[in-house]
């Protein structure tokens, strides 16, 4: 994917290192910086217009939320999950995800569910469509503290969600997880919601070792 600069241009702020960080972190969650991608001072400072001290507090944070890594060459790279770290980030998602579709089918507004199945009645599923899902469920559950946990978490594994959608079948079956876990929600039935977002974590395990496969095989 081509990086676009106008897009990551940073304004003049007091707080220019938090909104360097914030830019790198969405490029990395969105799929605009790829794991295994090489960063460099040079390129970002050109790219967010910021001063390459700036950049370099930005790339240790990242760092610190194992985002960024070194890699095996000079320099920083965006982290690249090993299996075990896969396994670890889902059995978390495991058990907060579902704590997230509960709280939203107790605490949603009917126009959070109204958008919730606008959402779903998309014929095809897509990556958009996906983030704006996760956003609207974080929001609804009305809990910061899931929405910071789980935001980090999708964050670490956003390339393997990607890939995972793109898994022949898959796609079909995620919406049909999802239209699970909707329909509960409808009914405001936070048992039968958490249920149906456990087997949807299940099945997303196992689609993202296959992802991490096909990741590992072409970085």
């Amino acid at each position: 994917m081509v990086l676009d600069a106008h897009e990551m241009r940073i304004k003049p702020t007091v707080l220019v290192r938090e909104k360097v960080v914030e830019v790198l972190r969405q490029a990395i969650r969105n799929g605009v910086l790829q794991p295994g991608r090489r960063l460099t001072e040079r390129e970002l400072t050109e790219l967010t217009g910021v001063s390459r001290t700036s950049v370099r507090e930005a790339l240790r944070h990242l760092q610190a939320e194992r985002l960024v890594e070194a890699s095996s060459s000079r320099g920083l790279r965006v982290v690249v999950p090993t299996e075990d770290e896969v396994r670890h980030i889902y059995e978390v998602r495991a058990e907060l995800e579902p704590l997230v579709v509960a709280l939203f089918a107790q605490r949603a507004s009917q126009k959070e569910i109204d958008a919730l199945l606008d959402i779903r009645r998309q014929p095809t599923d897509s990556w958009d469509g996906l983030q704006r899902f996760d956003e609207l469920l974080l929001t609804g559950s009305s809990n910061p503290v899931l929405r910071e946990i789980l935001n980090g978490l999708y964050t670490r594994i956003h390339a393997l969600r990607q890939i995972s959608i793109s898994i022949p079948g898959r796609c079909a079956v995620s919406k049909q997880e999802f239209d699970e876990v909707v329909a509960a929600i409808e009914r405001r039935c936070p048992e039968d919601a958490a249920k149906a977002a456990r087997r949807h974590v299940k099945a997303a395990q196992a689609a993202a070792f296959i992802a991490l496969k096909m990741l590992h095989d072409s970085v």
